[in-house]
């Protein structure tokens, strides 16, 4: 039995050691920046002395209201795809997704990981990669019109008080879009698929990588029908992505005020709950398309020219120090602490 428990202990340890360089890449970028951004800040026992502990306990739960958000979420379209679902099961494969997305470029780590913990719950692949395509698409919508309207309600502080960040920004919301028209146009036309994906398969049919032709485009036939049965369940119930829409903006809206209790913590006036979360969503499309892991390096120097006029010189090391802590590291270690305990309670199930 000891060493069945051993084993499995083994296979937890390296399944939660991939993407080794991603990490050590993130450190070292992390480290870096913090080093460039912080020097000058000796005294930091003072600026922590002068911190309100209570609003830093706020801004971590925020974040866990998000995970609770993304769960829910995640729970409200498998059971219009698939059926019945606990909330726990959801919530612990959106917690799960979100550590591997933490850790991967392009937050692209996530989405196969939790394909294959919802087929350990009998949703098939095909049904599996429709939700999270799903998700995908009315989060992009969100998280696009969020930062939209937050642009032109700001327009007026980007041009005068961050003009260095204007063209990260533009850069942020174009890919962004392109990303979103693609994924819409996918939703309403999965059969454009079809003919890309034959393509493939008769390029890998020359070269010998695949045998049997007609058997991978019969199973490419069988799944694309399951996909587009699925997607069809989401079509026929408009009120049910309205629903998700706004839980998602929600959703949003909590990440994006771990700042604003950053900002109270610190003790300082001027700026309005808006004012916070909209520069924070700015930060947020301006660092989206770097591929870093957890955009490393692109989320702290946004987060340095964007709110520097709002925390002034004295406050803004400290406070994008606090602000990574909570929304980045915080989420690191909880999401990896549950990642690993899964992993493990499986892996024992499967040697015994």
């Amino acid at each position: 039995m000891e060493g069945k428990i051993g084993y499995s202990l083994r296979r937890s340890w390296d399944y939660m050691n991939i993407k080794k360089a991603n990490r050590i890449f993130l450190l070292s970028v992390t480290l870096i920046t913090f080093t460039i951004i912080l020097k000058g800040y000796g005294d930091f026992s003072k600026l922590m002395g002068q911190t309100n502990i209570r609003y830093l306990e706020m801004a971590m739960m925020m974040m866990v209201i998000d995970w609770l958000f993304d769960g829910f979420i995640l729970n409200i379209i498998t059971e219009t795809v698939h059926g019945n679902i606990s909330y726990f099961r959801s919530l612990r494969i959106a917690i799960i997704g979100q550590y591997y997305n933490a850790i991967t470029p392009f937050s692209t780590g996530g989405q196969p990981v939790q394909v294959y913990l919802m087929s350990k719950d009998n949703i098939s692949v095909t049904k599996g990669s429709t939700i999270l395509f799903n998700k995908f698409i009315i989060y992009q919508m969100a998280v696009t019109f969020y930062s939209l309207t937050m642009l032109v309600s700001k327009i007026g502080f980007i041009l005068n008080d961050a003009k260095a960040a204007i063209p990260f920004i533009a850069i942020g919301f174009l890919v962004n879009l392109v990303i979103l028209v693609g994924i819409i146009l996918l939703f309403y036309k999965p059969q454009w698929i079809r003919p890309i994906i034959v393509y493939c398969y008769k390029g890998l049919y020359k070269i010998k990588i695949i045998k049997d032709l007609n058997k991978h485009i019969d199973k490419l036939d069988t799944t694309m029908e399951e996909y587009e049965q699925s997607l069809s369940k989401i079509k026929e119930n408009r009120a049910t992505s309205i629903k998700l829409f706004l839980l998602t903006l929600i959703q949003l809206t909590c990440y994006f005020s771990i700042t604003y209790f950053v900002y109270m913590a610190l003790g300082l006036e001027g700026a309005s709950f808006l004012d916070i979360i909209a520069v924070q969503s700015l930060v947020y499309m301006a660092a989206s398309y770097i591929p870093t892991p957890g955009t490393a390096g692109a989320s702290e120097g946004g987060y340095y020219i964007l709110f520097k006029p709002l925390f002034t010189k004295n406050f803004i090391g400290y406070a994008l120090l606090l602000w990574r802590s909570i929304s980045y590291y915080f989420r690191l270690i909880i999401t990896g602490l549950v990642a690993l305990i899964d992993t493990i309670i499986r892996n024992r199930k499967a040697v015994v």
